[in-house]
């Protein structure tokens, strides 16, 4: 039984299944769909749709091709044959006393993941490089709040342990959280709970409260997609 109750959107995962998705945003789907039965089911029928089409389709055509690339290119980051990391010891993400679990298509990348960096509150932050792309690892401590901030473009969060909240609701580990510059938030974690969780971002995010505000030439100054 799972207690994920965000997922994306329909859209995204026919993308993931079709092979149109790369770089962080193709990561991300890969480890919410790993933990997320409903989700795999999705993905599990649409190329199913995807294979019968490919059967019925002339040989010759330049759609059958692309089709089969994109499902090709995807398979080894979504299928039961993904290469398990070769001792318990590299499956965890350490951080000071904290030891992660991960799902196997980040378990996978742990030789990418960068150190981990204070940032202002009970917050530590690690990059994960991946060629033209990166996501960042964010660990906000028990009762811990992030600066209220909007995006300027678009944010794609995956909650990997513990679970925050802010105004719209609460996200626990698996759910897979969409924002865009339509929304404002102020992540916090309670008192009882930690939380890690995964990002991607496509623009700086441009926070809005207080002191933080002289972030903004930093975050603008640093981000890279």
């Amino acid at each position: 039984m799972t207690n994920i109750t965000h997922h994306p959107q329909p859209q995204l995962l026919q993308q993931y299944a079709d092979g149109q998705l790369d770089g962080g945003v193709a990561l991300l789907v890969a480890a919410h769909v790993e933990m997320c039965p409903h989700c795999r089911n999705q993905v599990e029928v649409h190329e199913q749709q995807l294979a019968r089409q490919a059967l019925t389709a002339s040989p010759n055509e330049p759609r059958l091709e692309a089709m089969l690339e994109g499902m090709l290119e995807k398979l080894p980051s979504n299928d039961n044959t993904i290469a398990v990391a070769q001792s318990s010891e590299q499956q965890h993400l350490q951080l000071q006393h904290h030891s992660f679990r991960l799902p196997r298509v980040l378990s996978n990348q742990l030789n990418k993941i960068g150190g981990w960096s204070a940032q202002p509150g009970k917050l530590h932050q690690a990059r994960l490089e991946l060629g033209d792309h990166s996501l960042q690892l964010i660990h906000m401590d028990r009762n811990t709040k992030v600066p209220s901030h909007t995006h300027r473009g678009n944010e794609l969060t995956l909650v990997l342990h513990g679970g925050f909240s802010d105004a719209e609701g609460d996200y626990k580990v698996g759910d897979f959280i969409a924002l865009d510059q339509r929304h404002e938030h102020q992540p916090y974690t309670d008192a009882d709970e930690d939380c890690l969780v995964i990002s991607a971002v496509d623009a700086p995010l441009h926070f809005t409260s207080g002191l933080a505000r002289m972030l903004n030439p930093l975050s603008q100054l640093f981000f890279k997609p």
